[in-house]
């Protein structure tokens, strides 16, 4: 993405269809941002826990949408800019994820709009 302005805020949203396997498994992603994830105002992140009993897949459908201003390295400023969604290992406090993968056989979209503060 080329961010147009320095003194501008990201609303960012991502929608797609994600893959989790087995039971008894959280997964979380997150968006980055140069690889860094978000720090003001919050970091954006969805969790999927799957709890129950037999095994087997789970595909199931994500959206994750929030605003950034800045990272740990500080304000997002003018120019190129790597948005891109990460998947966490594991979910605090679960357990560890197993087969958990972006599902390619479908469309996925990342939506970025700039507004001015």
């Amino acid at each position: 993405y080329n961010k147009q302005r320095n003194n501008t805020i990201l609303k960012v949203e991502f929608h797609s269809q994600l893959y989790q396997d087995g039971s008894q498994k959280c997964s979380e992603y997150s968006f980055k941002f140069d690889g860094r994830e978000c720090s003001q105002p919050a970091p954006i992140v969805i969790s999927n826990a799957r709890h129950s009993g037999g095994g087997g897949s789970n595909f199931f459908p994500a959206e994750m949408s929030g605003f950034c201003n800045a990272t740990s390295r500080g304000p997002l400023q003018s120019g190129p800019l790597s948005i891109s969604v990460y998947i966490n290992d594991p979910c605090d406090g679960g357990d560890a994820v197993t087969g958990k993968y972006y599902n390619g056989r479908v469309t996925s979209y990342i939506l970025v709009e700039e507004y001015c503060p």
